[in-house]
């Protein structure tokens, strides 16, 4: 999988876009080749609270368990598929280990079109007495560009639905895209896109990269990537 870094521009007022500033700062340092243009859907589910109880169960005090996040998104790089993470909400500590650690996000792909629909409307249906839609956001023609060794996707993520949308911001991928230097590590790759982005001279962004992840590195590394960016302030 690609060494890549996401970057999340806020908007500074609701009627505003951080895109056409980025995109002029794009062109203006360098001379972009243009890409097929690409988009995302997500879905934001959150697990409904269990209730609390004292009771004991053959002399042990019931658990409660912790409320989990579950997202269905589709992304550019799996044209194919759709993915579904589930990731426990707040940091998470074990029997084993008392130190508190960010929580681990379990990836599955289910095929894209009717399986997707079809799960969606479950978690909206039957299932919805345990799962609470919290929000809905997409990139719709987002643009992209390749600019020497890196590939630059960069749309405006919109929540809501219909004419209710609301920009929250940009979000940005750099992807480190040269395939002729396979010795190359990962941190050596994200230094690169970091000169990049610092050259490009955006501010303010919020950024993600996969020393973020740390054990979960696996192929669906990015996607964890794109689960935690597009939380947003849920």
């Amino acid at each position: 999988m690609p060494t890549a870094i996401l970057f999340f521009l806020p908007t500074t007022s609701p009627d505003s876009s951080p895109l056409p500033d980025f995109v002029n700062r794009l062109t203006t340092h360098y001379n972009p080749s243009v890409l097929p243009r690409w988009s995302l859907k997500h879905r934001l589910f959150r697990s409904t609270p269990a209730p609390t109880t004292s009771s004991t169960v053959n002399g042990d005090e019931a658990r409660s368990f912790p409320s989990r996040y579950l997202q269905v998104l589709t992304l550019p790089d799996y044209p194919n598929d759709s993915l579904v993470a589930i990731t426990p909400v707040g940091k998470t500590s074990t029997a084993e280990r008392s130190i508190e650690t960010d929580p681990v996000t379990t990836v599955v792909s289910i095929p894209s079109g009717s399986s997707t629909d079809g799960f969606v409307q479950l978690l909206l249906t039957k299932l919805g007495p345990l799962w609470q839609q919290r929000q809905l956001t997409a990139v719709v023609d987002g643009l992209a560009y390749n600019v020497g060794d890196f590939r630059i996707r960069a749309g405006e993520l919109k929540q809501g639905v219909g004419g209710a949308q609301l920009i929250r911001g940009v979000v940005v991928e750099v992807t480190y895209t040269d395939r002729g230097i396979e010795e190359q590590n990962s941190t050596d790759m994200e230094e690169s896109i970091m000169a990049f982005w610092e050259e490009l001279g955006a501010k303010g962004a919020k950024t993600l990269s996969r020393k973020e992840l740390a054990d979960q590195e696996d192929e669906f590394g990015n996607v964890r990537l794109w689960c935690k960016i597009l939380m947003l302030r849920n």
